[in-house]
């Protein structure tokens, strides 16, 4: 989606014509359409996970719950602790759109985890050059722990690739630069599919972070898209899922998905669509069989 730009000519003290330089504008994703791979939908706020500071009355997530394989652009190094394998997760893309140097990007992004120690899933937002699929910038990333209080947000993710010439910082500014910890408040959340409700250890390392606000000022103009995502690690056990919002969010077309009523989420008017869980690889693991081998 192209800036709109109106240019402005003024007479200068000697007469001459002047074109003012155009000015910087926060940018507008609201008329784009996204696709998605996996599960992801759209849904109301509730007491685990509510609306965000921008006033839609709705948001956006992903979810590993109904995931597929091969999803995320990032490969992280093992811990040692023998479950290095990323497996189902989901992600979003837009379409493209037209930046200029020095405009703005303002996103909202809540972690929900059930899943920790060892198998600690993780989230990730980008902004990708349209013309050449690189990452032009990382706008956020999220890592399960074991720790309510431990450093979910930015969670460690980038510093953990495997190719350490691929960028290692976040680009963008979250919530003032402050690391981020689980909020504690329950995991009873329909997008989390059977682990809704519950944590992997029965203790208060799981739940939401809040809203944090990722701002980011672009370095080059050029046409970017954008892509959210949310991967499990280890097995297919414990979900956890990105929520996501931004200014303009109940204007966006969602295509290309299967449309599912969910409890809590209904479609919008116009062609704000609710998305579907996917049809993904799901866990066949009952829910004893989950907390088997966590200890």
């Amino acid at each position: 989606m192209k800036n709109t730009r109106i240019p402005l000519i003024a007479l200068s003290l000697s007469g001459a014509l002047v074109i003012p330089a155009a000015q910087a504008s926060n940018i507008s994703v609201s008329g784009n359409t996204w696709t998605a791979s996996g599960a992801a939908g759209i849904i109301y706020g509730d007491s685990i996970v509510n609306n965000s500071p921008t006033g839609n009355a709705q948001f956006g997530y992903v979810s590993t719950s109904g995931g597929v394989y091969g999803v995320s652009p990032l490969i992280l190094r093992d811990e040692g602790r023998g479950t290095e394998n990323q497996t189902n997760g989901s992600k979003i893309q837009s379409n493209a759109f037209n930046a200029s140097t020095n405009d703005t990007l303002t996103l909202h992004f809540n972690y929900i985890s059930t899943d920790g120690r060892g198998y600690d899933d993780y989230a990730w937002a980008r902004l990708v050059n349209a013309d050449t699929n690189n990452t032009a910038a990382w706008l956020f990333t999220a890592r399960s722990t074991n720790s309510a209080n431990g450093n979910v947000v930015p969670g460690n993710v980038l510093n953990r690739q495997v190719d350490n010439t691929l960028p290692d910082e976040l680009d963008a500014v979250l919530n003032d630069g402050n690391t981020v910890g689980f909020n504690v408040a329950g995991t009873n959340w329909i997008p989390l599919g059977s682990s809704s409700g519950i944590c992997w250890d029965n203790a208060n390392t799981c739940g939401p972070t809040g809203w944090i606000k990722s701002a980011y000022s672009f370095t080059a103009s050029g046409s970017y898209f954008l892509e959210f995502g949310v991967i499990n690690w280890g097995d297919e056990a414990f979900d956890t899922a990105l929520a996501f919002d931004f200014g303009g969010l109940q204007q966006v077309n969602f295509s290309g998905v299967t449309l599912v009523p969910l409890p809590a989420a209904i479609p919008l008017p116009g062609g704000f669509l609710l998305m579907s869980m996917g049809v993904g690889l799901m866990s066949a693991m009952s829910r004893r069989d989950k907390f088997a081998g966590r200890s």
